[in-house]
């Protein structure tokens, strides 16, 4: 694991190889990992129509904020639900799709309603 230090906080914390996270796990992440899957017995917590799922728990998840390490923030998921969540997530900071439906072309014989309006008020001009 790669250790690092920050000026404001002098205890080394560590991010596993190959991870994308932006912010360091604390020193003791095996440790707090270990306890929330023991509190979980082990199985992923992830619950779907009010069913439990019976995979075994392969991954730690943080519930609300990333950086918060506490074990009341964490719970105990498989892979595959965790990869669920992480790309409803994932969907959820992208915001709406844009649609993929083409706008419609206006007929090129019918008028705007700007160019209705002039052509009325140029019959309503008398020419002299």
């Amino acid at each position: 694991m790669n250790t690092r230090n920050f000026p404001d906080n002098p205890r080394p914390r560590t991010t596993p190889p190959g991870t994308r996270r932006t912010s360091p796990l604390p020193a003791d992440w095996a440790a707090r990992r270990a306890a929330v899957f023991e509190r979980d017995g082990n199985r992923c917590t992830w619950l779907e129509d009010g069913q439990r799922c019976t995979q075994e728990a392969s991954d730690c998840d943080h519930i609300g904020d990333p950086d918060d390490h506490s074990l009341d923030a964490l719970r105990a998921l498989c892979g595959y639900h965790h990869r669920k969540r992480t790309a409803l997530q994932a969907r959820l900071a992208r915001g709406p799709m844009p649609s993929r439906e083409r706008p419609r072309a206006a007929h090129p014989g019918l008028l705007t309603d700007e160019q209705a309006k002039a052509k009325r008020n140029e019959q309503d001009v008398p020419s002299f």
